[in-house]
């Protein structure tokens, strides 16, 4: 993927976290169907930045860079036990949790969906 395209994404990916935060808690009101989708969303918007930083300075050099590499499993890692830890202590939702954890899927979704819109000689600069 180009930047262009990854930026695209990670915009997406912002405004749902936004829309969908504002969405549950004026839909649910409830403090915690908010809670549940904005921080699993945020977690989501937060993985794909940092794997698009691990993966750029990875492969920016000629060789790939293997300390850079040691990353990917590193965050993975702490990833997973953030969401262990959100899901035994915090107050949440599963099922907002659950759809805020897809928020990069959402996202790459919506991105296709545009694309298919948009003109040929836009698609092709892209």
């Amino acid at each position: 993927m180009k930047d262009a395209t990854i930026a695209e994404i990670e915009r997406i990916n912002l405004m749902i976290l936004v829309i969908g935060s504002v969405a549950s808690i004026f839909i649910m009101r409830e403090f915690k169907y908010f809670f549940s989708f904005a921080v699993a969303s945020a977690m989501m918007t937060a993985n794909f930045r940092l794997i698009r930083k691990i993966l750029t300075s990875a492969f920016s050099a000629a060789t790939i860079q293997k300390r850079e590499l040691v990353k990917l499993p590193l965050k993975f890692l702490a990833l997973a036990v953030l969401v262990a830890l959100v899901m035994i202590y915090g107050d949440i939702d599963i099922l907002f949790f659950m759809i805020g954890l897809s928020t990069v899927f959402l996202s790459l979704v919506i991105h296709q969906i545009v694309l298919v819109f948009r003109p040929h000689s836009v698609r092709e600069e892209t």
